[in-house]
């Protein structure tokens, strides 16, 4: 993270410090103070000399650092070529400076562009100041004739020279816009700030050196004033690259264990070999620096570790660092550290990115002596037998973690052992990589252009257009090449090495680095990279003269075919090249030659090795806005799909696509693949023929829901493709992302037309004969309700299978079950295709009462197209998916009883027939029968049963009363208190005196009780009696009979 410091373009702060006058910055003045303290308590020269050595490291560091940055700014001609490459340098104050300059120019404003060139002058001037008070310091030392004084001097000079520099520009500018001039001027600003801070670095560095001559005399009250320049020095240095820290807490081998690109290892190998006479590039013109061999010398090889280190933010010097094994011996003698610089690449693989303060640092280390001290530290002799020394990477801290001297040891933090310490005579080295592809698999032009063109000698072989040496043994090249004669060491094209005429062209993108890399394969002393010249097609126009009219980055070529551009001198293993601008062309094919050298000054290939690439238009990225996409009917068939066209201009330089693909795992852990996406023109037409320049829109389509979580979101990515040659240049990325919408409707729902809430119960066994317990049932809803108005829901029948789901009624305590080992009420269901409501009744509890008002409730259940997490389950399952209707109905679950009568009117034939009449005599020994056979009855919703109330075995027609009993369709229940019968008064006020009731066979026997009289004007009274039915519903009867005297 960028931290926040004083600003280093306010230079003035800097000027009053290293003069050491007075300041009126309060937050300047505290800073000092603080970096003041700490270095008091540095008591002694040593830990001050420590000091010392670690402020040289981050001056050398820096300066390093923005020594090639500005090499590297030369390069550029665009601000977002600067703002790519101050985006790969660690943040530093200069660098946020930088990014000021340049956020100022890309925003066209040119009164604040001038204002943070005025900025840069301040910091011009400061740095002259600091360079001026060097000088003094120096000549207060005694030492004006000292390394110091003359680096303070040649930093004062320099400092002036940008302050004039950034003068300029300010004129330059004007008070208008114009962008050619502002564009050159916020570079030039930004690399005279860079000079300015550099100088302003050489001046601290002249500074230190003046300090450390005073901490050397050791003179009376010398320490004090050392302690205290030192702590002015290293505020001035906060200022220029910001707040860092030195205090490291922990340092670990990087975790190699796990597969990365990194390309390094806890091995260090020390190679050596003895040089032999070369120059390396032959030619001066060809390369903008040489390598230089000489017989007789040794040369021993580096190597590098990956660290990281916490915090993060901690500045690693190479004085800092050493190599340590567990007896706590350090091989300063025998190694030491060359250069230490943090990671900038991205790491991948199974590995975070490493990025700005990622912590990472790469250590490089330069073997001091390869012969028997080296031995003696790598091995250990254990019972006869060689074990490999571990050493760990340790670092110093200028402060201890105690404050006590001899606790010394403490000021180290060590890695893990892990490091191993070897040397082997170098090897000669031939292959590499391009883009991490190895250049084994990437097309030359070994017989012939990629046109095909090719001639044909006179043996009918064919005849090559350049020659293409190969060492006649790999493993013994040398620096010149001899065609003839007994020390003749190369030929044309020998034994068909390096034949890669038929492997496909490497296709890159214009404007982005193309590696080159050895590392993976045998060390080099370095190389560089030509234009494969004499391979170009010479057909009009002459492919080398479209070759040499581009613009390149690290490439050697004539330019324009007249002014030579030097290849740059990679040193080391790795090197990166660019093809820059191709002007109005679109895509060509370039060949390169990658010319390599040995450690001992042997060449890896007598004229270089070749490979082709496709270079593309910059690609590009498009991100496509969000698509819901919902579950639709799309002509007869449901699928997810866009709900809507997804703008997405395709008016680009294509001829193929990538397909599409998710980028990333869902919270199941899986990544779908069962999508597709169609393509639509400007007028919403479909694009059938695959995506074209025409496409205007897409939409996305899931071919399997249940590969995607319910209501997830997707990123998916796809690449528009040009194919040039055997190669496929990438032009454009596609972004886009989808989210899988589950439906929210479902069909509504009501009754048939004649019916209503009241519903007759289809009885179990479909009978309606008394059991022993109270029967249940069950509902036809296919015959009561009508779902969607009887209309397709989604072009399917909800009445039969086989469609997208089922739909469910549901009504709430609708039954009773066993729910969790016990018998209660729950929710009765009727599902597809038959849609009965099944109603288990309880014997305590009648549920089919004629009464209680229950509701219906549906859903519908959407089949094959859910994954969502299930609890019970811990994971993600396939289910259906249920959607509640938005509608619903009463209902009261009915029996046949809740309309069942007795006709007893004047005119029924109970009363009119005189079936009802009893007699009573004096002597009191007179029964009678009345028959049930005339006592009619009535079911008014006779016609809405749904079942026959008599049985198919039974008698009779309904139409009686003992039609019910003798089909135990009614069961008489006896009263409590009187029995299964019993006659009360007329007026029901008294039991009957008169006359006892029992059931018998046929009917109600009478049996008169023992009374000699009864008066006159009693005539009647009524017969009681209860009935239930199979559910457990029981009706009250009540006759009216006569009493004949």
């Amino acid at each position: 993270m960028k931290k926040r410091f004083f600003s280093s373009l306010l230079m003035g702060a800097l000027v009053t410090a290293t003069l050491s006058t007075v300041t009126s910055c309060k937050d300047y003045d505290d800073d000092i103070n603080g970096l003041q303290n700490q270095i008091d308590k540095l008591t002694t020269a040593d830990q001050l000399q420590q000091k010392v050595d670690e402020l040289k490291g981050l001056i050398k560091t820096n300066s390093d650092d923005i020594t090639t940055l500005k090499s590297d700014l030369a390069k550029k001609t665009t601000l977002d070529e600067v703002k790519a490459l101050l985006a790969d340098y660690a943040t530093k104050q200069y660098v946020d400076d930088a990014d000021a300059i340049l956020k100022a120019a890309m925003n066209k404003d040119v009164e604040a562009l001038k204002e943070e060139i005025k900025k840069a002058q301040d910091a011009a001037e400061a740095a002259q100041a600091t360079a001026n008070t060097a000088k003094e310091e120096a000549e207060l030392a005694n030492s004006k004739d000292s390394e110091a004084y003359k680096k303070a001097v040649e930093a004062a000079g320099e400092a002036g020279k940008a302050k004039a520099a950034l003068e300029a520009l300010q004129k330059s500018i004007g008070s208008g816009y114009d962008e050619t001039t502002t564009v050159k001027a916020a570079i030039e600003a930004i690399n005279q700030k860079l000079t300015a801070d550099n100088t302003g670095l050489a001046g601290l560095d002249a500074r230190l050196s003046a300090a450390e001559k005073v901490l050397k005399d050791a003179k009376e009250g010398s320490i004090t004033d050392a302690s205290r320049r030192i702590g002015e020095i290293e505020a001035s240095l906060k200022n220029i690259i910001g707040q860092y820290s030195t205090m490291v807490t922990d340092v670990q081998l990087f975790d190699f264990a796990k597969p990365n690109n990194s390309g390094f290892n806890t091995t260090l190998n020390f190679v050596q070999v003895e040089e032999k006479n070369n120059t390396f590039p032959a030619n001066g013109e060809t390369g903008d620096d040489k390598f230089t061999f000489k017989e007789g010398n040794y040369y021993v090889g580096e190597d590098s570790l990956l660290i990281r280190v916490s915090p993060v933010d901690a500045e690693l010097t190479k004085e800092n660092i050493s190599l340590l094994n567990s007896q706590g011996k350090e091989l300063d003698d025998i190694i030491e550290v060359s250069s230490v610089s943090r990671y900038k690449e991205l790491l991948y693989g199974n590995t975070r990115a490493a990025g700005v303060n990622s912590g990472l640092w790469v250590v490089k280390f330069k073997a001091k002596d390869v012969a028997d001290k080296f031995k003696e530290a790598a091995e250990t002799d254990v019972n006869g037998t060689k074990h490999s020394v571990l050493y760990s990477v340790a670092v110093k801290n200028t402060y201890n973690t105690t404050g006590k001297t001899e606790d010394e040891s403490t000021r180290r933090v060590t890695s893990e052992y892990g490091i191993d310490l070897t040397t082997e005579v170098a090897k000669p080295a031939y292959n590499f990589d391009v883009n991490e592809k190895f250049v084994g698999v990437i097309h030359n032009r070994y017989w012939r252009t990629d046109a095909n063109d090719i001639t044909w000698d006179k043996n009918n072989h064919p005849e090559t257009y350049a020659e293409e040496l190969n060492w006649i043994d790999n493993n013994e090249p040398s620096t010149s090449v001899i065609l003839e004669g007994s020390k003749k060491n190369a030929a044309d094209r020998y034994n068909g090495l390096d034949n890669r005429q038929a492997e496909d062209i490497l296709a890159v993108e214009k404007g982005k680095p193309i590696s080159i890399d050895f590392s993976e394969y045998k060390g080099i002393k370095g190389f560089y990279v030509t234009l494969d010249t004499r391979f170009a097609v010479e057909s009009a126009p002459s492919e080398i003269n479209a070759w040499n009219s581009y613009t390149y980055e690290g490439v050697g070529y004539k330019k324009n075919g007249t002014t030579v551009v030097p290849a740059t001198l990679f040193k080391g293993n790795k090197g990166t090249i660019t093809i820059k601008d191709m002007g109005n062309v679109q895509g060509d094919i370039i060949g390169f030659r990658v010319y390599a050298v040995n450690y001992d000054g042997t060449l890896t290939d007598p004229d270089g090795r070749a490979f082709y690439v496709a270079v593309g238009d910059v690609k590009t990225d498009m991100t496509l806005d969000n698509s819901k996409l919902t579950y639709q009917d799309l002509n007869g068939t449901m699928q997810f799909a866009s709900s809507d066209f997804v703008a997405a201009n395709l008016d680009k330089d294509f001829d193929g696509i990538e397909g599409w693909k998710i980028t990333e795992k869902d919270a199941s852990g899986n990544t779908p693949t069962a999508f597709t996406v169609k393509y639509y023109d400007k007028d919403k037409k479909e694009i059938t023929n695959g995506p074209t320049k025409d496409v205007r829109f897409v939409k996305f389509f899931l071919t399997n829901p249940q590969e995607f979580i319910d209501g997830a979101t997707y990123k998916a990515t796809a690449t528009l493709t040009k194919s040039i040659n055997s190669a496929t240049a990438k032009v454009c990325t596609i972004n886009a992302s989808f989210t899988k919408v589950m439906p929210t409707e479902a069909p509504k729902f009501n009754y048939r037309d004649g019916f209503d809430k009241v519903e007759y119960i289809i009885p179990d066994n479909d009978n309606y004969v008394v059991a022993s317990g109270n029967k249940g049932g069950k509902f036809d809803f296919r015959n009561i309700l009508i779902i969607n108005n009887n209309e397709p829901w989604f072009g399917y029948d909800l009445f039969n299978r086989g469609g997208i789901g089922e739909f469910e009624f549901n009504v709430a305590n609708g039954t009773y079950g066993t729910v969790e080992n016990k018998w209660q009420l729950t929710d009765a269901k009727a599902e597809a295709y038959r849609y009965y409501l099944y109603v288990t009744n309880d014997n305590d509890n009648n549920l089919v009462n004629n009464v209680t008002e229950r509701t219906i409730a549906g859903k519908f259940i959407y089949e094959n197209i859910s994954k969502t997490y299930d609890a019970t389950a811990n994971g993600y399952v396939f289910k259906s998916y249920p959607v509640n209707s938005t509608s619903t109905e009463p209902i009261i679950y009915c029996s046949w009883i809740k309309t069942f009568g007795i006709k007893i009117g004047n005119n029924d034939n109970w009363v009119k027939n005189k079936k009802n009449e009893v007699t009573w005599t004096a002597t009191g020994t007179t029964t009678t029968t009345l028959s049930l056979a005339e006592l009619g009855t009535e079911v008014k919703d006779k016609a809405l049963l749904p079942v026959s109330l008599i049985p198919a075995n039974g008698s009779g027609d309904g139409s009686k009363f003992s039609d019910y009993l003798s089909n135990n369709l009614l069961q008489v229940v006896a009263h409590k208190q009187y029995g299964q019968v019993y006659t009360t008064s007329s007026d029901n006020k008294q039991i009957n005196p008169y006359f006892m009731a029992e059931f018998d066979g046929t009917g109600i026997k009478f049996t008169q009780r023992n009374q000699t009289s009864i008066p006159s004007n009693v005539t009647s009274g009524n017969i009681h009696f209860t009935v239930k039915d199979c559910f457990g519903n029981t009706k009250d009867i009540i006759l009216p009979f006569v009493i004949k005297h």
